[in-house]
């Protein structure tokens, strides 16, 4: 078969099989449940016994005779078997029943329970049934048509047709170096072609969003990364040295120093939040004293919000002069084995602590009636707003996860309100994520969402205005200004968004970190940029900067293009708009030359991950991940990309140069200015 056509098969498969796992059979799952009843199982399965009693003889067990050893509790939904102690769920039932095994056994019995219980008729038996009649479809459309575009396959569907209008959208923007549009095919039914948007903002289910993650996490890795998290804590010979030994090796006046210039928080304040400041000295008091990525390093410890127990920290460099040094450090343990690096010599790693399950602070409020909680994107702005009087939690990193989301609900309810308070720093990094946040906590039905940012003169986060001021009263009069000024997050229209997206500028990841309020702005430019212009053979800087162009206000347009109020708002109708575009876009023939040679100087990227790489960043920064990152790390970050996962690329890069991929431009950053507040851990758990 052609290799081209096995990966069309492949990828169709992998993604469809997706959907019907982790969308789908849990969609139809409530309906599967109540169609299991003890009636049911008995008549299908022709058990003998005491029905009025919901006792039957046991059909698992060898010369099983008596009528009431097998116990089917329709309230509980699950089955015993007294003799042979055989028991578990309805679904586990017919598990055994059908002699269904497999690593996907639990969906297989789903689909057997929806055709022959629920009576949903899905037309296909198992996930290997599904999987081959996928495979036929696709062979069919083959050998009518010859073709090995992907986007041809698009509308071969298997499922009801809401979930073909929700996951193609998906499928083409994963393809946008492929093909933009979805194109019409020889099957396209009439249902499939009516003007629905390819875009909508889903109403989500938090509880069962999350029993997804958790059992993808039991799927890949056998336990859920907040158990695998909460043991690695209690194991872990770092943790325990810093816990029994925190006297001896905090350097408290070093600290003293460090939290007063750089957050203006007092050393009381800091040692009651456990903050450690290491340095050399100390490394001999160490389990292993040849562990030296700690030195000159707060320690900004992180509990667990059941048990209070430390299970990692999050250290922080106090000198950026420091060469090769990441900024900030996620650490659980120290690793056992010594590692090379790659001058040959040896050192020990840490054992990264991935802090997507946890809040900092939150096990302090847990249990506290508040009515408005502080989401900072700093730790210590969430220690600087705590000693204030307000209530204030963490993610340590410029986004919340929906474990984040999850636990929010979980102590404190969707009624709270939520003050999304991340950095107001030049680039806009923490205004976007603070806007992806706000539109997934939307979408899990939080309402009282509010956005605040300071004043960009007087410091892009609270512990910069700290400092500035030197006067909490001061600030707290800004707080409640700010507070005021907040902008009350709602949500772009479905409308608006899918009308942006298909102007091809914009991944569904990005119109998510657009301001609502800009987002019919954006929209007709974006529009005029793309009727005159044909997006397909650019490159990433040349989208960049029209992205950029998109984000300007109308008198910065007539600015940037010398036009008067009149040409403005006839622009999308003239052709002047493409030259004009061109000409500030530095568009031209000699940037294709320079890419084609960067791409032939690649050591380290193969050109099957450059296609993925080349989707979401420009040339300069994917030579600098040719440059410093391991293959494994390369083969982590287009894993990403290939499941179009929000992440932030800065996590497998090195931190010493100040640069920011959004802008390609390299701004000028002070020895303790925290920047995009991003914390550094490799996540190698996607098998690329």
């Amino acid at each position: 078969m052609n290799s081209s056509l096995d990966n069309i098969i492949a990828k169709k498969t992998s993604h469809d099989v997706g959907v019907l796992i982790f969308q789908y059979l849990n969609d139809i799952e409530p309906l599967i449940q109540q169609s299991l009843t003890a009636a049911k199982l008995k008549d299908f399965y022709r058990l003998k016994g005491k029905y009025n009693k919901g006792r039957f003889v046991c059909p698992f067990h060898s010369g099983a005779d008596n009528p009431t050893s097998l116990s089917l509790n329709d309230d509980k939904r699950n089955f015993h078997c007294n003799a042979c102690g055989k028991s578990g769920t309805y679904l586990e039932f017919i598990m055994f029943m059908q002699n269904i095994s497999g690593k996907n056994n639990y969906n297989d019995a789903k689909i057997f329970a929806a055709n022959n219980f629920a009576g949903l008729n899905l037309g296909f038996n198992s996930i290997a049934d599904f999987e081959q009649k996928l495979k036929d479809k696709i062979l069919e459309r083959y050998h009518k048509t010859n073709s090995l575009r992907y986007t041809d396959y698009y509308n071969i569907w298997l499922l009801p047709e809401r979930y073909f209008s929700y996951t193609a959208e998906s499928q083409g923007r994963q393809c946008q170096g492929e093909e933009q549009q979805i194109k019409p095919s020889l099957e396209v039914s009439p249902s499939n072609s009516t003007n629905k948007p390819g875009f909508i903002l889903e109403a989500l289910d938090l509880e069962m969003t999350i029993r997804h993650h958790k059992a993808q996490n039991i799927i890949d890795n056998g336990i859920t990364d907040y158990d695998k998290a909460i043991q690695d804590a209690k194991n872990s010979k770092l943790i325990n040295d810093f816990t029994q030994n925190a006297d001896k090796l905090n350097s408290v006046d070093k600290l003293s120093d460090f939290m007063s210039k750089k957050y203006n928080i007092d050393i009381d304040t800091a040692l009651r939040y456990g903050l450690i400041y290491f340095d050399k000295a100390s490394q001999k008091q160490l389990y292993y004293s040849d562990f030296f990525m700690l030195n000159d390093r707060v320690l900004f410890p992180v509990q667990d919000h059941e048990t209070g127990i430390v299970v990692g920290y999050q250290c922080r460099q106090t000198d950026l002069n420091a060469p090769k040094q990441y900024k900030y450090l996620n650490v659980t343990d120290y690793q056992d084995n010594l590692t090379a690096n790659k001058n040959g010599t040896a050192f020990r790693n840490f054992v990264p602590f991935k802090p997507g399950n946890f809040l900092f602070n939150l096990y302090e409020l847990k249990n506290k009636c508040i009515n408005a909680l502080w989401i900072t994107e700093g730790i210590a702005d969430a220690i600087k707003l705590s000693c204030m009087g307000y209530d204030a939690v963490s993610p340590g990193q410029a986004n919340l996860t929906d474990f984040h989301i999850y636990l929010i609900d979980k102590y404190f309810g969707k009624d709270v309100v939520i003050n999304l308070f991340f950095d107001n720093d030049d680039h806009k990094v923490g205004q976007s994520k603070s806007i992806a946040a706000a539109y997934r906590l939307w979408q899990f039905g939080f309402r009282n969402i509010r956005i605040i940012s300071t004043f960009k003169e007087l410091g892009k986060d609270i512990t910069d205005c700290s400092v500035k001021l030197h006067d909490d009263n001061m600030l707290r009069l800004l707080i409640s200004l700010w507070e005021k000024q907040a902008y009350s997050f709602t949500p772009a229209s479905n409308e608006d968004l899918n009308t942006l997206l298909k102007t091809g500028l914009y991944t569904e990841n990005e119109i998510m970190c657009i301001d609502p309020r800009d987002i019919n702005q954006m929209t007709n430019f974006a529009e005029a940029i793309v009727k005159h212009i044909d997006l397909k053979d650019m490159t990433y800087q040349q989208l960049a900067v029209l992205k950029k162009l998109c984000c300007f206000r109308e008198e910065e347009i007539k600015i940037l293009f010398n036009l008067s109020t009149k040409d403005y708002h006839d622009m999308q109708d003239t052709d002047e708009t493409e030259t004009a575009i061109k000409e500030n876009s530095n568009i031209n023939a000699g940037n294709a030359q320079e890419e084609r040679n960067v791409e032939e100087n690649l050591i380290n990227i193969s050109k099957a991950q450059l296609f993925h790489l080349k989707k979401r960043f420009d040339l300069d920064l994917i030579k600098k991940i040719d440059n410093e990152c391991s293959r494994k790390q390369i083969a982590a970050i287009v894993g990403n990309i290939i499941k179009n996962k929000d992440f932030d690329v800065w996590d497998y890069i090195p931190k010493n140069e100040s640069y920011h991929s959004s802008t390609g431009i390299a701004p000028i950053t002070a020895v303790l200015d925290d920047g995009n507040f991003t914390p550094v851990y490799d996540d190698v758990s996607i098998p690329f």
